[in-house]
């Protein structure tokens, strides 16, 4: 990693402490000014906090369950005054964006500090400028509409032998069983395939949107700006930048890899030939950790055959959970109707 983004970074978490706590002195004001005598019993668990430390140190066990029991009364007395003015026992709890490094970036673990997911996240979208991980505020499964999709079943038209709403019903269950068995290894990734409009991107955004709510690491990018990104790579690793090698890296361990639009990349053997590494080093790696991958295209199965190497054809068809999206075209419906 640059130098230059580690600073950016750093100081990113810096501010999102030094805001944890200034909110944290707000709700303080807020409570001393509206709940009398509140302050005055804080003060008193301090105190009694810093007598029972030395307590501790000094092994008086007789004086360590006397103090305890007292901050256990003070702080009772705490939680009522918050509850009788209709406040929360956690409203003076300092939230930290990320609970699980309290905002620093680094977890401390048996083997020393290590980067938080969030942090993992955070560099992959810095150097991935162009990641629509953003619509994920918005396409999640909180505003995923069953009813965009037929109730009727019409083989002719979709190329299903049942509803579309029943087939999304059916993806989206299966997509819910990947999200609960991620950290499962082996398990396959998901292949979603259809015409344009019918929901694919936005299911993987939904599966993307739960996978990061499980603080794992997910990098988004369509199949033309991936294999534009290893090419650029490779030409700057051969002139020596130094940082590419992790970056390279990131596509091929991230938790959650999804590629958008495959297919639409212009056509070449080298790149069909790094596809085809992509898949092999991630399956690889799948097997002992959670580095799962979503593949969305036009393609079938068949027409992937028409477009793709034997090897990348095979890879696919074992190693994917393989979904066919069937639907009007969502897009133009959401559009009429605004």
């Amino acid at each position: 990693m640059s130098l230059g983004i580690f600073s950016t970074l750093k100081s990113e978490y810096e501010l999102k402490q030094k805001q944890a706590f200034e909110d944290l002195e707000r709700k303080k004001e807020e409570i001393y000014a509206k709940v009398p005598g509140f302050k005055e019993i804080e003060s008193k668990i301090r105190l009694l906090g810093v007598r029972y430390n030395l307590a501790i140190l000094n092994e008086n066990t007789e004086k360590v369950r006397e103090l305890l029991d007292e901050l256990n009364e003070l702080t009772e007395q705490k939680n009522k005054l918050l509850a009788e003015n209709g406040y929360s026992p956690d409203f003076l709890k300092i939230k930290y964006e990320c609970s699980a490094c309290s905002d620093t970036g680094y977890i401390q673990t048996d083997e020393g500090a290590k980067k938080c997911a969030c942090f993992k996240q955070k560099l992959l979208d810095y150097i991935y400028k162009h990641s629509n991980l953003k619509l994920i505020h918005t396409e999640n499964f909180d505003n995923f509409n069953i009813n965009y999709y037929p109730d009727y079943v019409d083989k002719q038209k979709f190329g299903i032998d049942i509803s579309p709403r029943e087939n999304i019903r059916l993806i989206k269950s299966f997509c819910m069983e990947f999200i609960e068995k991620f950290d499962i290894p082996g398990e396959k990734g998901l292949y979603f395939c259809g015409p344009a409009g019918t929901g694919k991107t936005f299911m993987a955004n939904c599966v993307a949107r739960e996978i990061l709510n499980k603080n794992r690491t997910v990098l988004y990018q369509t199949a033309p700006k991936l294999f534009d990104t290893i090419s650029e790579k490779k030409v700057m690793m051969y002139k020596n930048f130094e940082e590419t090698g992790p970056i390279l890296n990131d596509i091929y361990e991230v938790e959650l890899l999804i590629i958008d639009d495959l297919g639409t990349e212009p056509r070449s053997d080298a790149r069909y030939a790094e596809f085809l590494n992509i898949l092999n080093i991630r399956e690889m790696n799948n097997l002992i950790k959670p580095c799962k991958t979503i593949i969305s295209t036009n393609f079938n199965p068949r027409q992937l055959r028409e477009h793709y190497d034997e090897r990348i054809v095979s890879r696919i068809i074992g190693g994917f959970n393989i979904f066919r999206f069937a639907s009007d075209d969502i897009r133009l419906i959401k559009a009429t109707e605004e």
